[in-house]
């Protein structure tokens, strides 16, 4: 093997050599830029199957094989496969009808899983079932009349269903329900005889989820109770088939199997209780039955047919399948990260009660507009700090308003006309709403449940907790008597997948009581950060928003809807607030201010004459590095000068004494790095205020890519930083995640229509979003709709699923495995393992990943010293602090080494392969900062050199985020972002978390410097 030691970019690829790894590391442009206009396609070849199923007629005449979400024919001795659904359908587990002449399949083209059927030979396909209730798992009866499947359909849209089996004609028509209560039916099939159906069954948990399928039970075909046939104490059953004779075959992994994330440590197959396997790397499909003795099923990537009582007798029938994929393109765009623009980032703007004026956050201060004015600014934040959620007191006279000056976020009044600033709550409450008549505060405490204080004796009580884990309600708004508030939050549809609507709830605050709606049926408010609800002066409606557009509500004085909503305008909206006493509605579009009478004329901007620019002029530098890795491919240089003009490096030469003009930073004895670049965070400013940057900046992390935040949230985090008037990473910023009508976090966006997902596309557009990410139930068209508008913008699209994602045209994961819309997706084995046709899919680095290894969380009990550093006991809120402390407590377990070892595994695989790996931790899903050098250390220990495991925390992302002109490497002309290590990580790669220094932008910000700023702020929530 050779090495280039050539500059990065200036090769088609820059190649190391490590512990037995051949390569990889960053291609020479980004992978949508590079393809010419007449190489628009290329075509994947795939010869393993990671995450499909297969089927096959009884007598082995007929194979058909699901790869990636596409069906293809298969010789049954094996050869090339042709392609029979096209990628969009997303087909996945295939059923053969019993005369082989048909195919039953579950589809989720148009944004929801349905039957369809086809011909073998993939023509006469129909959709069998529809609606807005998902169907899955589809098996033929005997007689080919009948097709039953698991659905929540017949539930409620507001309370949700649980998951029971139904049946249907095979041509469609009438469902009807077999079976149904506080349980989760999956996976049916039919008994030989057509009377009754086996499936897998799950009970439902306090938690709102399930024990994931701990039993197999039998239920009549008529209707009835089920029986028992088979229960596991732990893991989970998955998959059963049935031979003609009635021998039961199915999956059972056991070891972690709480999230598809954490794999599971064994993978099984079972015949009528007894395994039939060992060791093999089992996909999660169900197996096909080949008369009475014969099963079919895939395995460590290959179709596999066995023989049972027969030891050997197990081949394997090898394929090739030709699948074309476009070259995702996109247009250059410099991030301007010099430019100087208008403030796009205005942050929860609140019309006072008089209609006169609006008070919003932009460039962490507080500022209070009035209409047809200049924006005045009432209150500018330390760097350190953050300043947030304004909120008008009734009177009009003072603001209320978030920050976490004294250590975790807290609300304080600002009185507009004294300057009077003044403690309200205690440490740990967000999203002030004041009643109407000033004595009492709703707001919600840092786990999200809604409280209501009494203003003058402080008295707090607990009106709601909330029904999602994934991310807080929506801001609490009061009806106008002061009796009741309202607020967004997710229901659960079911208790198998987390996904649901969000929905209005209605606190009565005198007898606890509540009631649930939605402002239609399965229509979900579009977020729980920019949708309200709030309720209008007169409480005759509420102001929502829904497929990003504006909505009125007519509901009663308890909030209960009388009617459908009327819809106010056609352009994006966000962030919708009345004025107490004008009628008068207040919302954001595209970044602009719009006010609009709803009784009389349309809108009209108001404008914002703010601007962001770079900080100033920082003077002449010399950093003296002892040692400099400049990430272009050389080897680490002794003894060097970095020069810079004050923000961008005009230098990198051998050390002199005497550099003239220069201020100089000594590193004399340390190594200097590029600043390192967490290629995946959320930026959660509510409840962790300034923490999250400040930690992940005194890490030595001088960018962090944002994979999903409120819109307006992110973008104001991006300019508060790049002007300065924030301390931390540069941002790049990301909307919320694009999703289908059903989501989960409340960041996630929601859609049900195609002009819903265009408003969503265009105000990103607007504001110059830096990512566009969908998330898990948006379908492939929407996935194609949104890599076509990142595009058009310059910009990189992503998701979860490498299948559809690719072949949507986008350019990257967000992770290996996570969250899918199927039980286990097309990325990984249920045990953690990658094999061929997942690889092709990354193997030329033109679409990308962004490895979060998860499992490195493991790597605290190896070195339980990471959990005593000031950064991790002061910087870091509490509930991070405990996680850290607790996780370095225990050495890693044998089963965690395994799940890291396998997971290290596949990203060793792929970088050889020739894949574009960069780095990310999710934070604050994991603790910011300490987590990047986690997941860094994970895939050294594991086979990267030390050069190869930081070029995916410098140069890689910085190309694949398309900034690798000003970051990423230490080069003249490239922005002085260094990270400065007490350590030599060539020889000690344990070093690296040593960072006493950083410079971002050519500004150096010493760890000590950034501990001491927090140190001593209360830290406790209330």
């Amino acid at each position: 093997m050779t090495t280039d030691h050539g500059r990065v970019g200036r090769r088609d690829l820059l190649r190391a050599s490590a512990a037995g790894l051949t390569a990889v590391a960053v291609p020479a442009a980004p992978p949508a830029m590079a393809a010419s206009a007449a190489a628009e396609r290329r075509t994947l070849l795939y010869r393993e199957v990671t995450g499909g199923s297969v089927t096959s007629s009884r007598d082995g005449s007929v194979l058909i094989a699901e790869v990636q979400g596409v069906l293809w024919r298969v010789p049954p001795e094996g050869g090339e496969a042709v392609r029979i659904t096209d990628w969009d359908l997303e087909a996945t587990r295939p059923v053969l009808s019993p005369d082989g002449g048909r195919l039953a399949v579950g589809g989720y083209r148009g944004g929801g899983f349905h039957l369809w059927t086809l011909r073998t030979d993939g023509s006469g396909l129909r959709q069998v079932t529809d609606g807005p209730w998902d169907d899955r798992g589809v098996a033929w009866s005997p007689d080919g009349s009948r097709l039953v499947f698991a659905s929540e359909r017949g539930g409620d849209p507001v309370a949700g269903a649980s998951f029971g089996l139904w049946t249907t004609d095979a041509d469609g028509g009438g469902a009807e329900r077999l079976t149904g209560g506080a349980y989760e039916d999956s996976d049916p099939v039919w008994w030989p005889d057509g009377h009754s159906v086996v499936c897998v069954r799950a009970a439902h948990t306090p938690d709102g989820g399930s024990d994931g399928g701990l039993a197999l039970v039998r239920v009549p075909a008529g209707g009835g109770p089920g029986q028992v046939l088979r229960r596991v104490g732990e893991g989970r059953l998955l998959c059963p088939s049935v031979s003609p004779s009635g021998r039961i075959a199915c999956l059972h992994l056991s070891g972690t199997t709480g999230s598809p994330s954490l794999p599971a440590a064994r993978a099984t197959l079972l015949v009528d209780g007894r395994a039939v396997t060992e060791g093999e790397d089992l996909a999660a499909a169900p197996p096909c039955w080949l008369g009475d003795d014969r099963l079919l099923y895939v395995a460590d990537g290959r179709l596999r047919l066995r023989t049972l009582g027969a030891p050997g007798s197990a081949r394997d029938i090898p394929f090739t399948a030709r699948m074309p994929v476009p070259r995702p393109r996109r247009r250059p765009r410099s991030l301007s990260l010099e430019a100087v623009g208008p403030v796009r980032g205005i942050h929860l703007p609140a019309l006072a009660p008089d209609g006169g004026s609006v008070a919003f956050v932009a460039l962490n201060a507080l500022w209070v507009l009035p209409v047809g004015g200049t924006p005045r600014k009432v209150l500018q934040a330390a760097a350190v700090h953050h300043v947030q959620m304004p909120a008008w007191a009734p009177d009009g006279r003072s603001l209320l308003y978030c920050t976490d000056r004294d250590g975790l976020t807290a609300v304080r009044r600002l009185h507009l006309d004294s300057g009077h600033d003044e403690p309200v709550t205690g440490p740990g409450r967000l999203y002030p709403a004041a009643s109407p008549d000033g004595t009492r505060l709703a707001c919600q405490d840092t786990r999200g449940n809604l409280l209501l204080r009494d203003l003058a004796t402080g008295a707090e009580r607990v009106l709601a907790r909330p029904l999602a884990a994934d991310g807080p309600p929506g801001a609490p708004t009061w009806s106008p008597d002061g009796r009741y508030v309202a607020f967004c939050d997710r229901n659960r549809l079911n208790h198998r997948f987390r996904e649901g609507y969000h929905l209005i709830r209605v606190l009565d605050t005198r007898t606890g009581t509540e009631r649930r709606h939605l402002p239609a049926a399965h229509q979900s408010l579009s977020d729980r950060a920019a949708a309200g609800p709030v309720w209008s002066p007169d409480g005759r409606w509420m102001a929502l928003v829904a497929e990003s557009v504006l909505w009125l509500l007519p509901v009663t004085g308890d909030g209960t809807p009388t009617g459908p909503a009327r819809r106010l305008t056609g352009e994006p909206a966000d962030h919708p607030t009345w004025a107490r006493e004008t009628n008068t509605l207040l919302y954001l579009s595209s970044g602009r201010l719009r006010l609009l009478d709803p009784a009389r004329s349309g809108p009209r901007t108001l404008s914002v004459p703010l601007t962001h620019r770079p900080a100033g002029d920082r003077g002449r530098l010399r950093v003296h590095a002892g040692q400099l890795w400049d990430g272009t491919g050389t080897a680490p240089r002794r003894d060097v000068d970095i020069l810079t003009d004050g923000r961008r490096i005009t230098a990198v030469e051998p050390h002199r004494p005497r550099r003239p003009g220069h201020r100089t930073v000594d590193a004399s004895r340390h190594t200097v790095l590029p600043g390192l670049f967490d290629s995946h965070t959320h930026p959660y400013s509510a409840t962790y205020g300034a923490r999250h940057s400040l930690t992940a900046l005194a890490y030595g992390i001088t960018t962090m890519a944002c994979m999903g935040a409120p819109l307006y949230e992110a973008v104001r985090l991006r300019e508060s930083l790049a002007s300065g008037h924030s301390t931390g990473p540069r941002l790049l910023a990301c909307a919320e995640l694009i999703d289908g009508a059903r989501t989960a976090y409340a960041m996630g966006r929601a859609h049900r229509t195609a002009a819903g997902v265009r408003r969503t596309l265009e105000r990103a557009t607007a504001l110059k979003v830096d990512f566009v990410k969908t998330y898990v139930r948006a379908s492939g068209q929407v996935m194609a709709q949104a890599a076509d508008a990142a595009h058009r913008l310059g910009v990189p699209c992503g998701s979860h699923l490498c299948a559809p994602g690719r072949a949507a045209g986008q350019d990257l994961t967000t992770h290996l495995q996570a969250t899918q819309r199927l039980p286990y997706g097309h990325a990984t084995t249920p045990t953690g393992h990658i094999h061929q046709d997942l690889v092709q899919q990354y193997a030329d680095g033109r679409f990308a990943l962004i490895a979060t290894p998860f499992t490195a969380q493991a790597l605290l009990g190896a070195d339980p010293a990471l959990a005593d550093d000031p950064r991790v006991l002061t910087l870091m809120p509490p509930w991070d602090v405990t996680t850290v402390r607790e996780r370095a407590r225990t050495p890693p377990t044998d089963e965690q080494r395994r799940a890291l070892a396998t997971e290290m595994a596949a990203y060793r695989r792929l970088a050889a392969e020739g894949a574009l790996l960069a780095v990310g931790t999710d934070a604050p899903l994991v603790p910011a900062g300490l987590s990047l050098h986690l997941a860094l250390r994970a895939l050294h220990t594991h086979g990267f050199s030390p050069a190869q495991a930081l070029l995916c925390a410098t140069a890689a992302p910085a190309r694949l985020f398309g900034v690798e002109d000003d970051l990423g490497t230490v080069e003249p002309g490239k922005i002085a972002d260094l990270t400065v290590v007490d350590g030599d990580p060539f020889t000690d790669f344990g070093s690296l978390p040593r960072t006493p220094l950083v410079l971002r932008d050519g500004v150096a910000h010493y760890q000590s410097d950034l501990v001491d700023a927090v140190r001593g702020t209360v830290t406790t929530p209330a």
